[in-house]
């Protein structure tokens, strides 16, 4: 899942640095937004402003974690 999502989100936002350990403070509101919005569509989860925290976007891992946690909330 980390490859496919590393993939998607790379695809989209190629001048982010996705193995940046500090993901959140690199990112502008629209990266973020844009994030939130690929993940919701990919995986069909409900993805919105409240999950867009420095926690959820710390890195890469918790990007996926926060992806997990929603598909298991299905």
């Amino acid at each position: 899942m980390k490859e496919k999502i590393l993939s998607l989100l790379e695809n989209e936002l190629p001048t982010v640095d996705f193995s940046s350990q500090f993901l959140f403070s690199e990112m502008d509101s629209l990266a973020v937004t844009t994030v939130l919005a690929i993940l919701s569509d990919e995986y069909k989860i409900k993805l919105d402003s409240e999950d867009a925290t420095p926690k959820n976007f710390m890195n890469i891992d918790t990007i996926v974690n926060l992806v997990q946690t929603k598909l298991n909330q299905k």
